[in-house]
Order: structure tokens, then sequence, then C-alpha cells
């Protein structure tokens, strides 16, 4: 951090090169820079938030598309009606276009439930409450676990079964606070419309080039803490055919 300190100040980089380098930058209340630990902290925390959350869920997307061919079958003729209706010779994705990729998103809401990146949080009581019989005195930090609302039945109904049409016109609203892949409240994610259309472009783009499957169908997901494929997710992969795209 010294040489990238020196760098900015001689003018080499400027503030806005890259996070770190804006990190360096920032200034408090009293026109100090930030402590080494506290940039250390606030730059771990963004790299895991914006890289190993996405990377999971796309993990999990390529692992339950190779189990599941009905899935699989609706997220590919999504995606090519989409590449179908193309106008021009715009090779790009567009936004319209990922609006469009309802049911892809909706299979990685049933897996972020099912199967969440974050399996839980901390919070901090600013106050002395109470919850459910529990006394909870100010300056306690607590924890709250997703699986607690995602696999509640009174929530989601048959919450063990993968079934992406929950998310679809829901006749019962999903109760706020229940539904917590990103968080929720002043403390919700803000990275996660960047999260979704990272998702989606990704899986576009797969399914549009590949076929693929497991090596090892029965492989099973393990947490290190994050969801994680035990075997690493190998898998046989192939060329799509030029017809289909």
């Amino acid at each position: 951090m010294n040489k990238r300190r020196e760098e900015l100040s001689k003018g080499i980089l400027s503030s806005t090169n890259d996070m770190l380098s804006c990190l360096l930058a920032i200034r408090d209340e009293n026109g100090q820079p930030l402590e080494d630990d506290l940039i250390t902290d606030n730059f771990i925390f963004l790299f895991i938030a914006s890289y190993d959350t996405s990377a999971t869920l796309i993990t999990m997307m390529i692992w339950k598309l190779s189990r599941d061919p009905d899935v699989y079958n609706k997220v590919l003729e999504e995606q090519m009606e989409i590449l179908k209706q193309r106008e021009g010779i715009e090779d790009r994705l567009t936004w319209r276009e990922i609006q469009k990729m309802k049911y892809t998103w909706r299979v990685a809401q049933e897996l972020m439930r099912m199967i969440p990146p974050a399996f839980g949080g901390f919070r901090k009581a600013l106050k002395d409450t109470s919850y459910e019989g529990y006394d909870i005195p100010k300056g306690w930090t607590v924890y709250w676990a997703s699986c607690g609302t995602h696999m509640d039945k009174d929530i989601f109904e048959n919450p063990q079964e993968f079934d992406p049409s929950r998310f679809e016109n829901q006749s019962k609203p999903i109760p706020p606070f229940s539904y917590l892949p990103f968080g929720a409240g002043v403390h919700k994610c803000i990275g996660n419309e960047f999260a979704r259309v990272e998702t989606l472009t990704t899986i576009h783009n797969f399914v549009k080039m590949y076929e693929w499957s497991q090596l090892n169908p029965e492989e099973t997901i393990t947490r290190q803490p994050m969801p994680y494929p035990s075997l690493g997710l190998p898998i046989k992969i192939k060329q799509r055919c030029s017809n289909m795209s």
C-alpha cells in the first residue's frame, strides 16, 4: 500500500484508477487518511461481496442445469428465443434482452432460496429489545440465518421442492425480511442488480455456446463457508452446434 500511496501522491495514479487507489485517497471528517486495517477490511469485503457470491451463484446454476434437463431446456429455450428475436447485426446483449430472461432469473432466485451463497449475517442491537421471548441487550451481536425463513413451509409451500414458478405471479406475497439472498432493509446488498446482470449474462453466453454434463453426477454440495461442489464441479464440455446460435 505504501508504493500505491507514493504513486498517488506523485500523480502517477488517479484515485479513480482502481478500488484500492480510491480507498487510499479517501479522507475522514478530520481530513486524515483511513487506517490500513480499515482499508484492508473494506477491500477484502468488497472482493468477497462482488466476486465470491456471484461466482457461487453462477457455479450453482451450472450445477443445477447439468442435473435437471427440464430446467435446462427451459433456460435454453428462453435464451435462444432472445437470439432469434434480435434485430440488426449487434452481437452483444442489450439491457432490454436481459430483462427478457425472466425464467432464467427465477431459476437463480430459487437456487438462492434453497442454497443461498451467504447463509446469514450479523447485526448489532442498537437498543434493548426482545424477540420471541428472548431478551437482546443493547450492544449484543446477533446472527440471522436465511434457512429459518427460506425453508419455512408457512412462507414457501413445499420448501424442499425446487420450483422456480414460486417467484412468478405470486398468489401469496413473500413477507418482508423472509427472502434474504441479498439481505434486507437499509443494509441490503447494493450490488444485487449487478449480480443479476452478471449472472444472466454469464449463463446466456454459456448455454448459447456450449453443452455440458457433470463428470460426477453424484457430487454433493458442501460449505466453505459458501456452498461449493465437493469435487470442484468438473464437467465435460463441448461447443454447441452453430445452427443453434
